[in-house]
């Protein structure tokens, strides 16, 4: 069944002044005329007195804080909003830049996946609005991905995306100007960091510190292990909570990570073997276009391309995909009238 381009809980009666892509680890806003005003860690952090916003974004992060700290809040669970009142926190001082550059009450083109729950697209919504937001229409995080890698959209051949973010993996095939298959898996870039912590914590006794665990599976990468020096790593000893430091072989930051890559490459290649015939072919033939963070994963594109037997392409600019994609979207449907009521 072929899916709406752009589903809106509040229609645009005229073209979006700025477009958002809200994050699991990052938050990115583009400005009409202006250029990308913020890309920015998706972090809130709340006073443990009064319970007001304190800072959001890079002033949040820069400041020490442990992964068990409930000062400091994600407002997003596997890329939809789960704390709505912490991601209008997030995007208020965002959305003051807008207004400085004259746009009060700007209407907003936000980003969703595709597997996002009515309920889930509402909360989108309704952080935008308590933000300062006066409407906001909702796009798919895919669609506006292959917009922003350059993707012929209105092709008459279908192509496939998928966009490995931080907390899912958004698969979709899109013909014609449609989405012609979707699929998505809320397993990304953050289970890996997840399940690597736990099993050094679970074998050493110390739970790392997240840029820690962060840094090693960007440096390690979704390849095999091979034979090389230990890892130094930093962390809290589970006991004590005093800060320790540990040695940590490739081999078990590898199998850590293996059922976590083995679920993200198993929905890719679940979401190829489904597609008709017809739109199989065309798919082998135009390849897999890769984006997001599992983008940036060494050895992730051999991986998929392995398991799926199909040529993938990794974008050369992953992270930014989908804001880029939602800058454009803000220029083509002003042009179309798109954001018109019909």
């Amino acid at each position: 069944m072929k899916l709406s381009l752009f589903s809106s809980f509040n229609r645009v009666f005229s073209a979006p002044d700025i477009a958002i892509d809200l994050g699991t680890a990052n938050t990115r806003l583009y400005a009409s005329g202006h250029g990308l005003i913020a890309d920015e860690p998706s972090m809130v952090k709340f006073s443990a007195e009064s319970g007001t916003v304190e800072s959001v974004g890079n002033i949040a992060v820069q400041q020490p804080f442990t992964d068990h700290d409930k000062d400091f809040v994600s407002p997003l669970r596997q890329g939809v909003v789960a704390d709505v009142e912490a991601a209008s926190a997030l995007l208020h001082p965002l959305f003051k830049r807008a207004r400085w550059l004259g746009f009060s009450r700007p209407r907003v083109l936000a980003c969703a996946p595709t597997d996002a729950r009515e309920e889930e697209r509402e909360a989108l919504v309704e952080a935008t609005r308590r933000a300062g937001a006066s409407a906001v229409a909702l796009a798919p995080e895919p669609l506006a991905a292959a917009i922003g890698i350059g993707m012929d959209v209105a092709s008459v051949y279908a192509q496939m995306i998928v966009d490995i973010g931080d907390g899912v993996t958004d698969i979709a095939v899109i013909r014609s100007g449609s989405l012609v298959a979707t699929s998505a898996v809320r397993v990304a870039c953050s289970n890996l960091i997840t399940s690597v912590s736990q099993a050094i914590m679970e074998k050493h006794n110390v739970e790392p510190y997240h840029r820690e665990a962060e840094r090693l599976i960007w440096k390690i990468g979704a390849g095999r292990a091979n034979a090389s020096l230990p890892y130094v790593v930093a962390g809290a000893d589970c006991n004590t909570g005093s800060q320790r430091r540990i040695y940590v072989h490739r081999r078990e930051v590898t199998d850590a990570m293996v059922p976590v890559l083995n679920t993200i490459v198993t929905a890719i290649r679940d979401a190829v073997k489904d597609l008709p015939p017809e739109i199989g072919c065309e798919i082998i033939e135009s390849g897999i276009h890769l984006t997001g963070g599992g983008a940036c994963l060494p050895g992730m594109a051999d991986l998929i391309a392995a398991e799926t037997r199909v040529d993938v392409h990794p974008a050369k600019n992953p992270l930014r995909a989908v804001i880029n994609g939602a800058r454009q979207m803000l220029v083509t449907g002003a042009q179309t009238d798109i954001w018109a009521v019909s």
